[in-house]
């Protein structure tokens, strides 16, 4: 059954209704933003992250999931990433067995109409299916109004200017409203501090500290690092930031599978990546392999649950061995 994005981000409950779904689409940010809801409406229930290889490579581990209970909460989700029709008759099996205490979230780069695995989740009734096609002007507005819905001294000049700042990028956008979180807490906005907020020398440090990472430039990661001062209270942020870079690569990773040219791979890149980072692209793409991404998720993912879990953490040094854990994985052969 087809649901539609914009209903969900509106209603998250909407997600209880089936056992089984299937998020899909070019818009990473969309994608990423739907997960985030999902893991706040189920925050009490255990998380369990899964790629379409490891299932396929081992059944099994599937079905020990869907079947066994968890051992840390009354109620569990599984996420599924890069998922493809070579997975369909798995999750075929799985979803005649729906359970009260689970839910399974499928997530897919773009699906063309042909997709079996689409066509079986848009025609059954008792499976959710979620299309995250590109944002315009329109829907992003929307987005940001939602987003800062609870804070005075939102207009639509500022919008505007939001908008504009982010190249119609909704993670970008994403990232944005995020620092003006974080330094508007009283919840209302001063739009004469917003360029200075949204342009600051921290925030393009904290960059290059990420382009460096992932190119395993170790002369430019020291250097940055020391230099950098990464504010504590921003933890979610710089995770956000790493985050954006990982799912930009998986798509361009995605992108080069079939075209099989990195030039044609990144033109088909939307939002369109900058001429002037095309550089940095072409080093990057060329140490993380598909594998190695679905191991850096894995790393995000758990530095996102150590910071929820404990309150005592210093997130500046969570950060910087972040990074590193992700520097040593970019250097690596395998």
């Amino acid at each position: 059954m087809i649901l539609k994005s914009f209903l969900l981000e509106q209603n998250i409950s909407l997600i209880d209704k089936y056992f089984i779904y299937l998020i899909y689409g070019e818009n990473i940010g969309m994608r990423d933003d739907i997960k985030s809801q999902i893991k706040i409406y189920f925050k009490k229930h255990e998380k369990i992250l899964f790629t379409q290889d490891e299932i396929l490579k081992k059944k099994d581990i599937l079905i020990e999931q869907v079947e066994n209970t968890s051992l840390f909460s009354n109620k569990k989700i599984i996420f599924i990433n890069e998922v493809t029709d070579k997975i369909k008759d798995i999750i075929y099996d799985v979803g005649q067995k729906p359970k009260d205490d689970l839910k399974i979230f499928l997530f897919a780069q773009t699906l063309e109409k042909k997709s079996t695995l689409r066509k079986n989740f848009e025609k059954d009734n008792t499976q959710g299916i979620i299309a995250c096609y590109q944002d315009n002007e329109k829907t992003l507005g929307m987005y940001t109004r939602r987003k800062l819905k609870d804070y005075s001294g939102v207009t639509q000049q500022m919008i505007n200017f939001l908008i504009k700042n982010c190249n119609l990028d909704r993670k970008t956008l994403s990232n944005e409203i995020d620092k003006i979180k974080c330094l508007f807490i009283d919840k209302k906005i001063n739009t004469d501090k917003l360029p200075e907020l949204l342009n600051n020398n921290n925030n393009l440090d904290f960059n290059s500290v990420r382009d460096a990472c992932f190119s395993a430039d170790k002369t430019n990661l020291n250097e940055n690092l020391g230099n950098i001062i990464l504010q504590n209270e921003n933890a979610y942020f710089y995770l956000s930031i790493l985050n954006n870079r990982i799912e930009k690569l998986i798509s361009l990773n995605y992108e080069l599978k079939k075209e099989k040219n990195i030039e044609k791979a990144i033109d088909k890149m939307k939002p369109p990546i900058f001429w002037k980072d095309k550089p940095t692209f072409y080093k990057q793409v060329s140490r993380w392999n598909s594998e190695k991404l679905e191991q850096a998720r894995r790393i995000l993912f758990d530095a996102e649950i150590q910071l929820k879990v404990n309150a005592n953490l210093n997130n500046n040094t969570l950060i910087k061995n972040l990074i590193l854990d992700l520097y040593q994985k970019a250097s690596s052969t395998s």
